[in-house]
């Protein structure tokens, strides 16, 4: 049987995990193309001012002068026959003169203006490739990282704020903390406690303290006396000669405790106790920094910080003067600046407009860079708009980071005041500024209620922009698919094109005379042996960076485990967790069995009972077949897996709440189908788990190692049967529930359908449309991807033998 595999396109051929990889990848070959057709028009231009000069030439034979040569022959035939093949030369030259028109106006023209308009067609798509959809996505991704950075640590602030309230002393004022208790330190009854009379030891001890008592007191006076003397000393002197304490920037100055309250004992009122306990540490470890976001690349600030410092030292940094103004330092043009970027930061890919939006981050969003001698702080690429680095901007991810000065004209002082306009230029609304303070000073919620309700509200952001970022996800695959096949239609017609601009300029060379005739038989082979059909599956081999891999966008709460979708989970904390639901008959009881569990998602077994429902209403059996290898378009794949991440997640917490009947009417089989294999194409880890990967790749070294070999002894196939045991043995019990519904399903189909094709080929089809749902690598890799062992479909086929009886 010949072996069958999966052709290639350009749709299951440039995908990578982030979208971006594969794509850039196909479009740089694209640009290839471009300049081959602007090489094959410029190849037959200069053919075609060839036979222009060849034919000026042959037209224009020198002349003969009179009184020499031929110029005073009278008629000899040597005159004549000169005279002839001069005419003939003419004639030559004529058609060549022929020959260079058509190929300039039949030829080159036509082909040229056609790659014109392709070269715009792929641009224009690259753009909106890149530059639009995937920076739209990149963005989105970032804001959702910000968003869930914000979540943990406004949670983590909320967590320490509780704790503190707990071992917090109750003030029994009027703000009370209504929230939590603290012990009383003195009973509620007015009986004072038990009191015993001194001993003699007590009473000599009180003695002698108030002997120091009294000693102390004369000192005391003394000092006084003296200090009255010293009221004329200087200032400074007086500061010299006492023992200080500074608290730093000169904002106090306390005294050295004598030894008297050195030795004191503590106090024990409430407050004596709150001010003098030292404040308590957080358990957790301090939350990294929050990443920058320049351009669609997030960067630590730490890195940007690092890569203003290196920019500072490699640009023309230089005194500016303005009029008015003064002088300013260090300075340098937004055109320098978005020139540097694009050449020293190898993630924006040589995109001048990534760049430049990166400057204009630095600089309007994150304030690093300072206009001068405008109003305003707006960024502008250009060679007049000039610009300096401001301080924080090298200490980004420190702890000076927030109280740095800016940058003023040589000469001025940098010292900063606190005034009313640098307050209304940090919040450029003054409003806000007072509504935040009313709203800070009129809450008389403990801090820990309002922190908990912050932390619930970024929950509930970042809960809400992971869906709205996995919606956009879905909609990115939809326009990349389409993108992919329209793409694969261009190059395809510009291979065709390139044939058949070749052949015209074969055609057109073919009226030369018979004396080249052997060069042009040469040509046509040549061009003959060309078929673009073929370039272009080479051009999929060669480049090609993946199949379908969706990169699902899941929501991760550390409060609880409950999931908000079907698609994208993890079978162990499905199976672990909360969130297995109950066995449910068709009308919504539970089953008879009573509080047992789903041995696999609810979801799961909706849809392969919907395609067995779908079986029914199909005219034959190889439709039946053909439900799990149709190409189903992305669009209906995904409409359909929203509906279900909708419906289901809602029925698992409520239980009266039934999954309408007519969920699945609308939709055919083979987009059901499709669905189940995106739902298991979005597990992660896979049903195999990515460790399998290695697992399965060492039982099929070699190509051909399939199941039934022809000769095969039976202890060699009990010994393959016995090695896929042992692989299977390793998963998670979820997993192999869920990889035993699945092919026990796939087995029911074709033991009770019966085609013209036989059993083996069709289940080879069925394991390279499946095998890659169910046996992946974590990463996908060149040795992955041009891998000639089909290890996924071989052991797929396997699997498909063994599994339901190894369950």
């Amino acid at each position: 049987m010949a072996v069958l595999s999966l052709p290639l396109s350009f749709n299951n051929s440039f995908w990578s995990q982030d979208y971006r990889k594969g794509v850039e990848v196909l479009f740089q070959k694209l640009e290839q193309g471009v300049a081959e057709n602007d090489e094959i028009v410029a190849f037959i231009r200069s053919r075609a001012v060839t036979e222009t000069q060849m034919a000026s030439s042959l037209s224009s034979p020198p002349t003969t002068a009179k009184g020499i040569g031929f110029g005073t022959d009278d008629g000899a035939s040597l005159l004549m026959t000169f005279r002839g093949l001069q005419v003939e030369a003419a004639s030559q030259g004529q058609a060549h003169l022929n020959i260079a028109k058509e190929l300039e106006s039949l030829v080159a023209d036509p082909f040229d203006q056609w790659a014109q308009g392709y070269k715009a067609r792929v641009r224009q798509s690259r753009t909106v490739v890149l530059d639009q959809w995937l920076k739209t996505y990149e963005n989105s991704q970032g804001e959702v990282a910000k968003l869930k950075h914000q979540y943990l640590a406004k949670t983590r602030k909320a967590d320490e704020a509780e704790d503190d309230a707990k071992f917090a002393p109750n003030q029994n004022g009027p703000n009370d903390d209504h929230y939590t208790t603290s012990p009383r330190l003195r009973p509620l009854d007015a009986r004072g406690p038990p009191q015993r009379t001194a001993s003699v030891s007590e009473r000599i001890a009180a003695r002698l303290k108030e002997i120091q008592k009294r000693a102390a007191g004369a000192a005391a006076a003394a000092e006084g006396k003296e200090s009255k003397e010293n009221l004329l000393e200087p200032e400074s002197e007086k500061e010299k000669d006492l023992p200080t304490v500074d608290k730093g920037k000169g904002k106090a100055v306390e005294e050295i405790s004598s030894p008297v309250n050195i030795g004191s004992p503590l106090a024990l009122s409430p407050e004596a106790a709150k001010r003098d306990l030292p404040p308590l540490e957080s358990p957790m470890p301090p939350m990294p920094p929050e990443p920058m976001l320049l351009a669609g690349l997030s960067l630590p600030p730490v890195a940007v910080s690092q890569l203003l410092t290196r920019a500072a030292s490699e640009l023309n940094l230089r005194p500016v003067r303005f009029p008015l103004l003064g002088e300013y330092q260090g300075c340098f043009t937004g055109e320098e600046l978005v020139s540097w970027l694009n050449e020293n930061v190898q993630g924006f890919g040589g995109s001048l407009d990534r760049a430049e939006d990166a400057a204009r981050d630095l600089t309007e969003r994150d304030g690093l860079l300072r206009r001068i001698g405008e109003f305003g702080n707006e960024f502008e690429h250009s060679d007049d708009a000039w610009y300096q680095f401001r301080p924080k901007a090298f200490e980004l991810g420190t702890n000076n980071a927030d109280a740095l000065s800016p940058l003023s004209p040589a000469g001025a002082t940098n010292k900063r005041a606190v005034q009313p306009e640098n307050i209304l230029k940090r919040t450029n609304n003054f409003v806000n500024l007072v509504s935040k303070a009313l709203a800070a000073n009129n809450s008389n919620e403990p801090t820990w209620v309002r922190a908990r309700k912050e932390a619930e509200e970024a929950d509930k952001n970042y809960r809400i922009a992971v869906r709205q970022l996995d919606r956009q996800r879905l909609g990115l695959e939809e326009k990349l698919e389409d993108t992919l096949k329209t793409l694969q239609r261009w190059e395809m017609e510009r291979l065709r094109a390139v044939k058949t601009v070749l052949l015209q300029y074969q055609g057109t060379l073919s009226n030369v005379p018979k004396t080249l005739e052997s060069i042009i038989e040469r040509q046509t082979t040549l061009i003959a042996a060309y078929q673009p059909e073929n370039d272009l599956t080479a051009l999929i081999e060669r480049y090609r960076t993946g199949s379908f891999r969706p990169d699902a966008q899941v929501y991760e709460s550390i409060s609880h485990d409950e999931s908000d979708v079907v698609f994208g989970i993890d079978l162990r904390k499905w199976a672990e967790g909360g969130w297995i639901t109950e066995v449910m008959s068709p009308d919504g009881s539970e089953s008879s069995a009573g509080g047992n569990k789903e041995e696999v998602p609810e979801v799961l077994t909706a849809m392969l009972k919907a395609l067995e429902e779908k079986y029914t209403e199909m005219a034959n059996d190889d439709e039946k077949r053909k439900s799990w290898i149709y190409e189903v378009p992305l669009a209906g794949t995904h409409h359909l897996r929203e509906v279900l991440n909708g419906v289901f997640p809602d029925h698992q917490r409520r239980k009266d709440k039934p999954v309408p009947e007519d969920l699945f009417k609308p939709y055919d089989a083979p987009v059901i189908a499709a669905t189940i294999k995106l739902w298991l194409l979005e597990l992660d880890p896979p049903v195999t788990m990515y460790e399998g990967w290695d697992e399965f790749r060492k039982l099929y070294p070699t190509h051909g190692r399939i199941l039934t070999i022809e000769g095969e002894q039976s202890d060699d196939h009990d010994k393959k049967m016995a090695e896929v045991s042992n692989a299977l043995m390793k998963l998670p019990r979820v997993h192999l529930y869920v990889l035993d519904r699945v092919v026990k399903h796939l087995k029911t189909l074709v033991d009770t359908t019966k085609t013209e094709e036989a059993n083996e080929i069709y289940i080879t089809k069925l394991a390279l449309s499946i095998g890659r749902t169910v046996l992946r690598p974590k990463f996908e890799t060149e040795i992955s991807i041009q891998d000639r062992h089909p290890a996924r479909e071989y052991s797929f086929l396997d699997i498909l033998a063994i599994s339901h009886d190894f369950v």
